[in-house]
């Protein structure tokens, strides 16, 4: 296998490949496309791997990504059991008369965001090894994208497809992603099940929202919520938050630390009445 380039130098080289008329494998997920050479019994005798575009910084931690695909597939291997999983959960809650309240109010809001906490998560859940969580905790924060990204590509969908001649047969969706999928899921209906507990262990009237690893509650209820992010083995960091506006669908609010508006859309069914 080797790396060829990035996804602009794939396009070039699939269209040199059409052109001379070669038999050939392609093969599309997320950010990475891979050619697979083939002998002619259509196994893969070599590859090339194509990532990302020119012009964009590498995100940091990618590595991780691999780490994380790497250690489950081996427990999977192993004979390790898939975990149960619900797909479909959300991670995202609303309390609209709370956070109409607090904008009416023009008062601060404590906003308790939570360091790797899907990366905690899967630790936690025993799907990485002690090495790994460490690799990946220490970057935790030049790297929280790249920690996502790792979550998330047990989730993602490859597809292939297939050259004779250089002529395309129509792309495929591939099932080898499949046996990971459930370790996604259980992470994220962990998450869930945190989000729940720890709404429910503040007075309702404290309560505003949660935004996928991060609270928002009257500041009455900050050393509560903290103290039950103790006891769940979750690192966090503090900071104010003023809700601006509260509208059918949408809710407005500004981070006191860095002055930054931000605006998220929620439905009925992450909304509490």
């Amino acid at each position: 296998m080797s790396k060829c380039g990035y996804i602009q130098d794939f396009e070039n080289k699939l269209e040199s490949l059409k052109k001379s008329g070669v038999s050939f494998r392609v093969e599309i997920s997320g950010m990475t496309r891979v050619i697979h050479f083939l002998d002619a019994f259509g196994n893969t005798t070599n590859k090339d791997v194509y990532f990302g575009f020119k012009g964009i910084k590498r995100m940091d931690g990618l590595e991780l990504v691999t780490g994380i695909r790497h250690e489950i597939r081996k427990r999977i291997k192993e004979g390790e059991k898939p975990p149960k999983f619900t797909i479909g959960t959300k991670v995202l809650l609303f309390h609209k008369p709370n956070l109409q309240a607090v904008a009416e109010e023009e008062v601060d809001i404590a906003e308790i965001d939570l360091n790797a906490c899907y990366w905690t998560t899967a630790y936690q859940l025993g799907f990485i090894s002690d090495k790994l969580f460490a690799k990946g905790w220490a970057k935790r924060r030049q790297a929280k994208i790249g920690l996502l990204t790792a979550i998330g590509s047990l989730n993602k969908g490859t597809y292939i497809e297939n050259y004779e001649f250089g002529i395309g047969r129509g792309i495929e969706k591939s099932n080898k992603d499949d046996e990971l999928r459930p370790y996604y899921w259980a992470v994220i209906n962990r998450v869930h099940e945190l989000m729940n507990e720890a709404v429910n262990s503040i007075p309702e009237k404290d309560f505003c929202m949660w935004l996928t690893d991060c609270i928002y509650l009257r500041k009455e209820s900050a050393e509560s919520i903290k103290e039950f992010f103790d006891i769940k083995g979750y690192d966090y960091k503090e900071c104010k938050s003023r809700i601006l506006k509260v509208e059918d669908r949408k809710v407005h609010w500004v981070n006191k630390k860095t002055g930054e508006t931000k605006y998220v859309f929620f439905s009925e069914s992450v909304r509490i009445k």
